[in-house]
């Protein structure tokens, strides 16, 4: 049987969700959340947060607005995928709220670039400093690698789990790196967004460790 690893996770190719959880052992996910123990793509963005605090107030808002925009791309890839090829209906329903609430987020934050800086978001990823590009250029690859690798799993309960054990430590990046515009953004509107996101997906988190321990007999380490 065929396994792909995510987030840290063997996937294997069952075909039913208790034939799934019995193969399965229990399994730890997501250890990047536990202070010392991170996996890279979290490592990362904990860098790229602070060196956003180390920018101006409006450089600060360019870099997080480009950046957070082509995360929210990606984390839409993952959920329509799920929505395609999940099986589990609370799963589908939490994929379409991400599609439908970082889509709109998307358009709010493509709009501010515009009518704050002039700027799109390319261009205002390209006056990033040369360290945070790379920095940047480094996220985007480990999250278009969750996505090839979120493709590569069958379709049903096995997908199901797969998107959210990549989910988790996706969620997990937005969140570090939303932190610091909680008091580095200039704009209230760009304060507030980021406080929404860090509720929002703190939430979700939460709601998809408890899904991957009950349903999968995976064990998650869970930020308070």
């Amino acid at each position: 049987m065929a396994a792909v690893a995510i987030a840290g996770v063997a996937i294997a190719g069952a075909t039913g969700a208790t034939a799934e959880a019995a193969a399965d052992p229990p399994t730890t996910v997501a250890a990047q959340q536990m202070p010392g123990d991170s996996t890279p793509i979290l490592n990362t963005a904990r860098q790229y947060a602070n060196d956003l605090r180390g920018l101006s107030r409006a450089q600060a808002e360019q870099a997080f607005l480009a950046g957070m925009i082509r995360h929210h791309a990606a984390a839409i890839s993952m959920a329509k995928l799920e929505l395609a090829r999940g099986a589990n209906p609370e799963a589908k329903a939490l994929a379409q709220q991400i599609i439908s609430g970082q889509s709109q987020e998307i358009t709010e934050m493509t709009n501010w670039l515009r009518d704050w800086y002039r700027l799109t978001p390319a261009q205002a990823q390209a006056r990033e400093p040369a360290t945070m590009r790379k920095l940047a250029t480094e996220m985007a690859a480990g999250m278009t690698n969750m996505t090839t690798q979120l493709a590569a799993v069958p379709a049903g309960p096995a997908s199901d789990k797969a998107f959210l054990a990549a989910m988790i430590p996706h969620h997990e990046m937005a969140i570090v790196v939303s932190r610091p515009m909680t008091t580095q953004a200039e704009h209230p509107a760009l304060h507030t967004l980021a406080g929404q996101i860090i509720t929002t997906q703190s939430a979700q988190v939460r709601k998809m460790s408890t899904w991957l321990r009950n349903s999968y007999g995976v064990t998650t380490a869970v930020r308070p």
